[in-house]
C-alpha cells in the first residue's frame, strides 16, 4: 500500500490560520496529494497544528491532527519543533476496488485450476498435461487475473497470450493445438472466446486424430476497469430549460462522476440542434451516444451517421415505440401510454366528469401524444381534449380555454407546466390540475390539495440509466443491436396522490424534528392556553 508520511513543521504562528498547500507526487507516477496545514491559536495561547487532504471531489476533508502537535505559547523565537507523523493513503477508491476484484478472480482461478485437473484428465499424470492458455483481451486487463489464479493451482500452469490481434491469435492457437502445447484454453473477452472456438473447430476439421481441446470463457461487465480519458460519451437530449432535464442533466454528470469517464451531456430545445449535437459526438470520435427520441424521423438520419461510424447508439425517454425502427440498440424509458392510462383511471377515481385538457408543451414530442393517448383509453366520464401550447406560453393559454366553461379539468405533462398552471392562479388555484413530475413543493401542494395527483417521470433514473448503458455498450464491445435484440426497458408509472405524497413528505422529516414539531402539537396548544 503506499503512503504518504508528512512531517508537519511545528514553528508556525498565528491566530486561526490556513496555510502551506503542496503537492506530493509519489513515485514518478502521475497521481498527487493534495495536503494543507490547519494552524489554530487556543484560547490559553497554545497553538494548535493539524493537516487536511483534498479528496477527489475538491472538498478538504477532516483534519487530521497528530499525537505531538502543540507549540507553547511561551517558545523561544526561532525554535523549530517538529510534530509526530500524519500517515495519508494514496490508494484511491477505484484501486481498492480493482485490487478487490482482482484478488475475487484470481481466487476463482485456483479453483478453476483444481477443476480442469478433476474434471477432464483424472486419469493423466498430471504432471505431463500441457499448459493452460490464457487469451487476455488487452480491454479486459483486469480479468486476466482468472489466469494468474489458474497458474497457481494447475500443474502445469498457463501461458498468456495479450493481444487484440485476432488473426494472430488465431494462428498462435492453431499452430500450438498441431503441437498439442495445450491442454485448455481460457478467453477473456466474447471476441478472444469466438476466435479461439473457430481456430479450434477449424484445426478439428482437418485434423480430427487431436481430439477435442476444451475452451472456457470469463466474461463480467463488472470489471472496473474504467475507459480512457480520451474516450468521449454522449448524452444528448430534447427539453432545453425544462425543469425535468435540468435533473436529468445533473443526474447525467453525477453518475460520469461516479463511472469515472468523459461525458458530455445537454439538452436541446430545437430537434434540429439535437441532431446537429449527434452529428458533432460523431465527428468528435464518440465511443457511445445516448439520446432521446423526441421526434424519431428528424433523427433517423444523425442516428444513422452515428451507426453507420460504428458508433453505438441507445434511446431514452420518448420514442419508445420507433427505437427500433431507427435503430437503436435499446431503450430506456417510462412507459408513456400507461402514465396515460393511469392517470385516466385516477381521475375516474376522483370523480371527475366532463372534458380533460391534456396540454402538450412540445408539439412534435412523440411519448408526449402517447400520454394523451392512454389518458382517452381510460377516461370514461367525459372526453379528452388535446391542446399544445409551448411550456412558457402554458398557462396564459389554460386559464383562457378553462374561462370558456367547459373543461372538466387539465393534464399538464411536465413538471414545468405543472408548475406555471399553479402559480398562475395562486394562492388559491381552482382549475382542477393533475401534472407528471416530482418536487418537494409537488409533494406538498398534492398533500393540501392544489394539485389533484402527480405522476412521477423519474428524470434520475432515466438519466443514469441512459449513462450507465452507454458505458455497457462501450464495455461490451460488441454490436449492441444484435445483443440486446431492441429491448425496451419500460419505467411502471406511479400515481401519487395526496396520501402518497404525505407518506413522502413524512419521510423526509428527521425523527427528531417530528417529535418537535408534530408529536408535541397538543401539548405545545395546551400550554399556550
Amino acid at each position: 500500500m503506499r503512503t504518504l508520511m508528512a512531517m508537519l513543521l511545528g514553528a508556525l504562528v498565528g491566530a486561526a490560520a490556513l496555510g502551506a498547500v503542496w503537492a506530493a507526487v509519489h513515485g514518478g507516477q502521475d497521481e498527487q496529494l493534495e495536503v494543507r496545514v490547519a494552524v489554530e491559536r487556543l484560547a490559553d495561547g497554545r497553538v494548535e497544528i493539524g493537516l487536511q487532504q483534498r479528496a477527489d471531489s475538491g472538498e478538504w476533508g477532516e483534519t487530521q491532527r497528530p499525537q505531538f502537535r502543540f507549540l507553547a505559547p511561551g517558545a523561544d523565537p526561532g525554535t523549530v519543533r517538529y510534530s509526530s507523523p500524519v500517515e495519508f493513503d494514496l490508494v484511491t477508491r477505484a484501486e481498492r476496488i480493482t485490487e478487490a476484484y482482482r484478488a475475487q478472480l484470481a481466487e476463482s482461478g485456483r479453483g478453476m485450476g483444481h477443476y480442469f485437473v478433476r474434471r477432464f484428465h483424472a486419469d493423466d499424470d498430471p504432471e505431463t498435461l500441457a499448459p493452460v492458455l490464457c487469451l487476455v483481451d488487452p480491454n479486459e486487463t483486469v480479468l486476466g487475473a482468472i489466469c494468474d489464479g489458474v497458474g497457481e493451482t494447475f500443474p502445469t500452469g498457463v501461458e498468456v497470450i495479450t493481444s487484440n490481434d485476432y488473426d494472430a491469435i488465431a494462428d498462435e492457437l492453431e499452430r500450438r493445438l498441431l503441437a498439442g502445447e495445450v491442454s485448455q484454453v481460457i478467453a477473456t473477452s466474447y471476441q478472444t472466446l469466438e476466435t479461439a472456438a473457430l481456430a479450434r473447430d477449424h484445426i478439428l476439421l482437418n485434423n480430427p486424430e487431436l481430439g477435442w481441446t476444451w475452451i472456457h470463457y470469463w466474461f463480467d461487465p463488472v470489471d472496473p476497469q474504467l475507459p480512457g480519458d480520451e474516450d468521449l460519451f454522449c448524452v444528448v437530449s430534447h427539453g432545453g430549460d425544462d425543469l425535468f432535464w435540468g435533473l436529468a442533466s445533473e443526474t447525467a454528470t453525477f453518475a460520469a462522476s461516479a463511472l469515472g469517464i468523459n461525458l458530455r451531456a445537454a439538452s436541446y430545445s430545437e430537434v434540429s440542434d439535437q441532431a446537429d449535437a449527434i452529428r458533432q459526438c460523431v465527428d468528435d470520435g464518440a465511443v457511445s451516444i445516448a439520446t432521446t427520441l423526441v421526434a424519431p424521423d428528424e433523427l433517423a438520419a444523425a442516428i444513422e451517421e452515428a451507426t453507420a461510424a460504428g458508433i453505438p447508439v441507445l434511446s431514452f425517454n420518448s420514442g419508445a415505440e420507433a427505437a427500433d425502427q431507427v435503430g437503436t440498440s435499446f431503450h430506456i424509458g417510462l412507459n408513456d401510454r400507461r402514465a396515460g392510462e393511469i392517470a385516466g383511471e385516477q381521475f375516474n377515481r376522483e370523480g371527475i366528469e366532463g372534458t380533460i385538457l391534456c396540454v402538450v408543451h412540445e408539439a412534435n414530442n412523440v411519448g408526449l401524444r402517447e400520454r394523451c393517448e392512454g389518458l382517452a383509453s381510460t377516461y370514461t366520464h367525459g372526453n379528452v381534449e388535446v391542446q399544445s401550447y409551448p411550456a412558457r406560453e402554458a398557462a396564459d393559454a389554460v386559464l383562457e380555454r378553462y374561462a370558456e366553461g367547459d373543461i372538466a379539468a387539465v393534464m399538464a405533462l411536465s413538471d414545468t407546466v405543472g408548475v406555471r398552471i399553479l402559480f398562475a392562479q395562486w394562492p388559491d388555484p381552482e382549475i382542477p390540475l393533475a401534472t407528471f413530475g416530482f418536487n418537494l413543493g409537488f409533494a406538498k401542494w398534492v398533500e393540501d390539495g392544489k394539485i389533484m395527483f402527480a405522476i412521477y417521470d423519474h428524470p434520475l433514473v432515466q438519466s443514469y440509466l441512459s449513462v450507465m448503458g452507454a458505458m455497457l455498450i462501450d464495455r461490451m464491445k460488441l454490436d449492441p443491436v444484435t445483443l440486446f435484440n431492441g429491448m425496451t426497458m419500460l419505467i411502471d408509472p406511479q400515481i401519487a396522490d395526496a396520501e402518497q405524497m404525505r407518506r413522502v413528505t413524512n419521510a423526509l422529516i428527521p425523527p427528531e424534528i417530528q417529535d418537535r414539531y408534530l408529536s408535541d402539537d397538543e401539548s405545545g396548544n395546551e400550554e399556550s392556553e
